[in-house]
């Protein structure tokens, strides 16, 4: 677990040495001290998964994948990438879908967690859970706030981007979307769909205890 805190130093020359970088300024030896850029979380795992391409629905509010973190879980969950690909097959209609964060899922399949790929083999298994769309046991889920929305592509053939939304450029880490225990994400229609679409979903996260940024 990590957490701040703070040591005190003893008088110079007695006590714990600092590392640092020695040059000479106008004749003098001006000491710069080394930092060592770290993370304020206790990393378990950092992974990654690609689930199967799903058929478009004709119903409005239809979630094709969710990621929850449990409500039990031990763990903090930073989303550190979405891709987004929507490609249509025929001539379809053109709606608005939307990413959102929830704070419940229930319904749809299952995924084995063993199809999630580990950044690393060595990591533990990931504690989140993920579901697929089902027409025969469609997700339901609690939203809360819109994350991203995008209008769908209309044309056979015709992908409108492949939407990457990425959290991973800042060294604090306050980009990420930050998942406590019980709260997740979902994308889905925001209206009446078009089973000519289809819908996939990459996403990367990392699992981790301590703190979720720099403050």
């Amino acid at each position: 677990m990590s957490y701040e805190g703070f040591i005190v130093l003893p008088p110079d020359s007695t006590g714990k040495k600092v590392r640092t970088i020695v040059k000479e300024v106008n004749g003098f030896q001006v000491h710069h001290e080394v930092f060592c850029l770290t993370s304020p979380r206790t990393l378990y795992g950092v992974y990654q998964f690609c689930p199967r391409m799903l058929t478009g629905s004709k119903d409005a509010l239809y979630v094709y994948h969710a990621l929850m973190n449990p409500p039990d879980s031990e763990r903090d969950v930073a989303v550190r990438r979405i891709w987004i690909n929507v490609v249509t097959i025929n001539p379809a209609k053109v709606i608005e879908m939307a990413v959102w964060r929830i704070n419940s899922a229930s319904g749809g399949v299952d995924v084995d967690p063993s199809f999630v790929a580990k950044k690393d083999s060595n990591y533990p298994d990931p504690t989140i859970t993920i579901k697929e769309g089902d027409p025969a046991s469609p997700i339901t889920v609690n939203v809360t706030e819109k994350l991203f929305s995008f209008a769908t592509p209309n044309s056979a053939g015709q992908t409108i981007g492949i939407y990457d939304l990425d959290f991973t450029h800042a060294i604090d880490r306050r980009s990420d979307i930050i998942l406590h225990a019980g709260e997740g994400i979902c994308i889905r229609n925001e209206e009446a769909g078009d089973t000519d679409f289809r819908v996939v979903w990459i996403i990367e996260w990392e699992e981790y205890a301590g703190l979720g940024v720099i403050s």
